[in-house]
């Protein structure tokens, strides 16, 4: 805990983000940074943030361009309070992504085989305003993993900050 705070800081990360579709594992990704974190961490789910706070938005990209802008308000009054968020969203775009570069949170999107990710979830049974479904990702340059499964997911992760 103690040297991730450290190479943290040595680093100048003061957060980090996750985002790609429903059941990639940002969860997972989340809760393992937050089990080597602790101290002075935060997870900050969009999913969440969407139940608590952005119940008057649907998932339309207008409404997923809202709630992200949300979420990255809420990251950044925790940075203010000298806290590392860990964060994850669905949904990413060149706005926030540049917000988050200027604060020194790393972005990073997750991937994995479509096909595991739709099984049994059942945002993509409903299949309207779905990312990667009928609603697509813009291109960006951000750091990108892939998830092949829990050993080489971790080590992944471990990565991001080595």
């Amino acid at each position: 805990s103690n040297y991730i705070i450290f190479v943290l800081l040595m680093n100048d990360i003061s957060g980090i983000w996750f985002y790609g579709l429903s059941g990639v594992g940002k969860s997972f990704a989340s809760k393992y940074f937050y089990s080597k974190i602790k101290d002075k961490s935060i997870i900050i789910d969009g999913d969440d943030v969407r139940k608590y706070i952005s119940k008057d938005l649907n998932y339309t990209i207008e409404d997923r361009e809202i709630q992200i802008q949300r979420i990255f308000g809420i990251a950044k009054i925790c940075i203010l309070s000298k806290f590392f968020p860990i964060v994850s969203s669905v949904y990413m775009n060149k706005n926030i992504l540049q917000k988050a570069n200027s604060e020194k949170i790393i972005v990073v999107k997750i991937d994995r085989s479509i096909s595991h990710a739709k099984k049994n979830n059942i945002t993509y049974k409903e299949k309207k305003n779905v990312l990667g479904i009928d609603l697509q990702y813009e291109i960006l340059d951000t750091k990108k993993i892939y998830n092949t499964g829990e050993n080489t997911f971790c080590k992944q992760l471990d990565s991001l900050i080595s």
